[in-house]
């Protein structure tokens, strides 16, 4: 048994299962595909759910992975212990419907005990306690010490989660030595103490579970296992905890760099190192995925881990945004076996430091608030309340600016505050229901292909690569005649037909791709199909309206796409191409695919980025677009190994896992990318392209609408239109004359403007000579309050200004109301504001009449009005209000 480094563990476990038999498969993103009952990936086995379950068919009958693994229940458990963390990866060997316990047992043992060397002595099994079995496989096949066997009841040794595939299961333990131990004399395999590692867990699924306690067992049972690659790494580096393995330690010494603190000698220290160590693993996992920081699902997790771990490094002193310089480190510890990683260092560095500059400005914010939330406490104490926070105000401020609770304690308990923890509980239950319901409405509202999910026969062959028509056979239909679930139109037409062919021309939905349109034909019988979607199994639905005839099973029918509206799809996604690459030549290359729509009349490209673009960098990305289409440039597909595609440099979506093949499309080395959409021949045949919009989608992710060929003749069209339209309005004779029109039009608005402004300022003046006859004299100084319709708050503004310049004694209180807006503006003349008269603060007490609120300084302020049907009782009470003031 040798010290052996992580990345070497997961390189001898995968060789070691290839030598038996296994497919090695990459990880797969931890982002669930096609699975909205997860986050984030959390086990090894979890992107195989539909190979378990028989509704895909897997690329071998064996396979083995190391899956990249994120579990965040416990988070607030992580730091505060060694044990915790949120990012692990699993190592797995899988068998679908292939070998079953002799063969997982046996190679389980020999992988331990022959390839690491592990000491048998060392190593205890578990088996359910009615798998006798199992029991009876380890003892006499694989020759395991009866004293090193223990039997657990269903809790511990029994997978099932609902129904579907479960089976008993049996785990291996690593007997760390009695230092590790509790002491007591019955100290044996289960006990709570740390002396007995979990290492394996072998699940052997071999019954159907009904969910209600009946078990049937399976014809063909599968194997699925798991085991800790950190917790293999403990046990083959001698260390106590995943924050000592050798990878781990790497980025926990560079946070010890960073902070300027040792790990080891202060608790409170250690937490935030780990706090720290553990979340930047996961979040460069994970936006190297593509996931991005939001207020919502994975987002929102990604969020709070990294907002986590800025928090705890300004507990550790370090008062400047520091996460990124971590991801160097990182990348350089799991590039092995992740390359990934590498090829997206800039964009995860620009994420995250992205993010932890925000939060270090909502910090400040949430710091303010919560002095602002306690000050408010410690005054109602001085009338004899009790000084708590309230729990909704603790979670606003952990929801909003990311405050968890230890810190909003932390901070209140230093003014001798106490925090309502239970209903803040409650706030937190009340959050993470709504978010599980979400989820499940997600999970029913999902388009259930699985009427045809038991078919026998094989998937749909996709020919429309190579044609727009085809000779099918109708496989299957959403029901025996074809028309049970139809619904009849005016005409007589049958909407809703759900149609399976073997054969077939039509796109399916997917990538961004809108779905074909065609026809089926076949003598008498006419059929639309108006959408088209695959399975999982691989089986073409057409979504079709019957127009005349009858259409059955085994039919023979002639399939046709739309040709224009193909064309014009394609492109449009040949555009998509070319703007990515345009955006990165303008950029930079931190730009990447967030998402993509095509259809035939526009393109939208959703794109990693921080800021708007420019009128500047619009304009260029646009002019390199076009410039490609000019030059007519060939667009060449091949199908190309997984391997040499990325050797040519091409473009992976986020997140996406592929096959060992893959279609590569090229525009002559200008861009290349992974893509199964349908593209144009050269790029000439696009004939133009123009920008329509540019937006912001989400934070760090903006869109850029575009369209292409007829798509930008409709556009001139348009706008020709519209400005023949606009010389009508003008009475210009051609367009052409329009600039000149409007440069004269400009100029009379101004002039007339100008007069306007004197108009009013006339105006304004007679107004202010009644107000002075009116004025109401409060001990010595002249209030002057009154309400102007039509008036804004620019004019308002000046007839407070000429008030107070021409009485020092004043105090104007005027509201205006003008564009649906209503206004209260409040001036004080000098002598007022020298007897303690201070315009912001009576502007506040006088809008707070008619639930309104504003501010601003002693000589003026303004305020909106809110309830306009008691504006004369705010006015009303302007004299009160000064009189108090004055002896308040």
């Amino acid at each position: 048994m040798q010290w052996t480094g992580l990345n070497e563990l997961r390189e001898k476990y995968l060789s070691f299962f290839e030598s038996k038999g296994h497919l090695r498969l990459g990880s797969f993103p931890l982002v669930p595909k096609d699975d909205n009952s997860l986050l984030l990936i959390n086990s090894g086995m979890a992107p195989m759910k539909k190979w378990f379950l028989g509704q895909e068919e897997p690329p071998r009958h064996r396979v083995t992975t190391c899956q990249k693994c994120i579990r965040t229940p416990d988070i607030e458990r992580v730091g505060i212990t060694a044990r915790h963390g949120t990012y692990f990866e699993m190592l797995g060997n899988f068998s679908f419907q292939d070998y079953f316990k002799r063969e997982a047992t046996a190679w389980a043992w020999e992988f331990l005990t022959k390839v690491l060397e592990i000491p048998a002595d060392l190593l205890y099994i578990s088996v359910y306690e009615e798998d006798d079995e199992a029991w009876d496989i380890w003892v006499n096949e694989v020759g395991i010490d009866p004293s090193h066997m223990v039997r657990f009841g269903k809790e511990d040794n029994f997978w099932e989660h609902g129904s579907g595939p479960c089976g008993p299961c049996s785990e291996i333990y690593f007997d760390r030595g009695p230092e590790h131990g509790c002491g007591k004399p019955d100290c044996k395999v289960g006990c709570d103490c740390d002396r007995y590692m979990e290492v394996w867990n072998l699940v052997f699924s071999q019954f159907d579970s009904d969910g209600k306690g009946n078990y049937t067992r399976l014809e063909k049972p599968n194997i699925d296992t798991g085991m800790g690659l950190e917790r293999l790494a403990c046990v083959m580096q001698g260390v106590g905890n995943l924050f000592e393995v050798d990878t781990v330690q790497a980025i926990l010494h560079h946070v010890e760099r960073i902070s300027g603190k040792t790990y080891g000698q202060d608790e409170k220290t250690d937490i935030s190192i780990r706090v720290i160590t553990d979340h930047i693993r996961s979040t460069t996992f994970m936006v190297s995925d593509g996931i991005l920081p939001s207020n919502e699902g994975r987002g929102y997790v990604l969020r709070r881990l990294l907002r986590r771990a800025a928090r705890h490094g300004r507990m550790l002193g370090i008062n400047r945004p520091f996460l990124t310089e971590l991801v160097d480190t990182v990348i350089h510890e799991n590039k092995a076996g992740y390359p990934e990683l590498e090829e997206h260092a800039d964009y995860i560095k620009k994420v995250i430091s992205t993010e932890e500059e925000r939060f270090y400005k909502t910090i400040d914010q949430g710091m303010a608030i919560l002095s602002g939330l306690i000050d408010s406490i410690e005054k109602a104490a001085l009338e004899g309340k009790k000084k708590i926070l309230s729990g909704l105000d603790a979670f606003k401020l952990n929801d909003t600016f990311g405050f968890p609770l230890d810190l909003t304690k932390e901070i209140a308990a230093e003014a001798g505050v106490l925090v309502d923890e239970e209903n803040f509980r409650i706030e937190m239950k009340k959050q993470k229901e709504k978010a599980r319901k979400d989820r499940l409405s997600r999970d029913i509202s999902g388009w259930a292909a699985d009427i045809f999910g038991e078919l026998d026969a094989a998937p749909t062959t996709f020919t429309g690569y190579d044609t727009l028509t085809e000779e099918a056979t109708v496989l299957a239909l959403s029901d025996e005649e074809g028309l049970k679930d139809a619904v009849s139109t005016d005409d007589g037409a049958k909407e809703g037909i759900l149609v399976v062919l073997d054969h077939t021309p039509f796109y399916a939905e997917m990538g961004g791709q809108v779905a074909d349109q065609g026809t089926l034909t076949s003598g008498d019988t006419s059929l639309k199909v108006l959408d088209v979607k695959k399975t999982p199994k691989g089986y073409f639905v057409h979504t079709c309206v019957l127009e005349s005839g009858m259409i059955q099973v085994g039919q023979t029918v002639t399939a046709a796409v739309n040709k224009g509206r193909r064309r014009a799809i394609a492109r449009n996604h040949t555009s998509a191409h070319l703007l990515q690459q345009a955006l990165r030549d303008v950029l930079g290359n931190h730009v990447h695919q967030a998402g993509s729509y095509e259809d035939d009349e526009r393109v939208r490209f959703d794109f990693t980025h921080f800021s708007a673009m420019t009128p500047e960098e619009i304009a260029l990305v646009e002019h390199i677009v076009n410039q490609k289409i000019f030059a007519a440039m060939d667009v060449t597909v091949r199908n190309l190994p997984l391997a040499e595609a990325k050797k040519m440099g091409a473009m992976a979506l986020f997140g996406e896992k592929y096959g060992e093949i893959v279609r590569v499309v090229d525009i002559e080395g200008y861009s290349t990318e992974f893509c199964g959409g349908t593209h144009v021949k050269n790029t000439a045949q696009l004939g133009c392209f123009k920008i329509l919009s540019e937006s912001s989608v989400a934070a760090g992710v903006r869109r850029i609408e575009g369209t292409t060929g007829m798509g930008v003749l409709r556009l001139l069209d348009e706008r020709t239109e519209m400005l023949h339209q606009v010389a009508d309005a003008l009475k210009v004779n051609s367009v052409h004359d329009l600039p000149l029109r409007a440069v004269t039009i400009a100029g009379e608005l101004k002039s007339t403007q100008r007069e306007l402004e004197a108009a009013k300022a006339a105006l304004a003046a007679n107004k202010i000579d009644g107000l002075f006859e009116n004025a109401q004299d409060v001990e010595g100084i002249k209030i002057m309050a009154a309400y102007f319709s039509g008036t804004g708050s620019d004019t308002l503004r000046s007839m407070c200004d000429k008030i107070r310049d021409k009485a020092p004694n004043t105090v104007a209180a005027l509201v205006g109301a003008s564009d649906g807006k209503i206004t209260l503006a409040v001036s004080c003349g000098k002598n007022a504001q020298e007897r303690g008269l201070k315009a912001g603060a009576l502007v506040k007490a006088i809008a707070a009449v008619a639930g309104g609120n504003g501010g601003g300084k002693p000589d003026f302020a303004m305020a909106g009005i809110k309830d306009a049907t008691k504006v004369d009782e705010a006015l009303a009470a302007v004299a009160g209000i000064v009189r108090s003031a004055l002896n308040g």
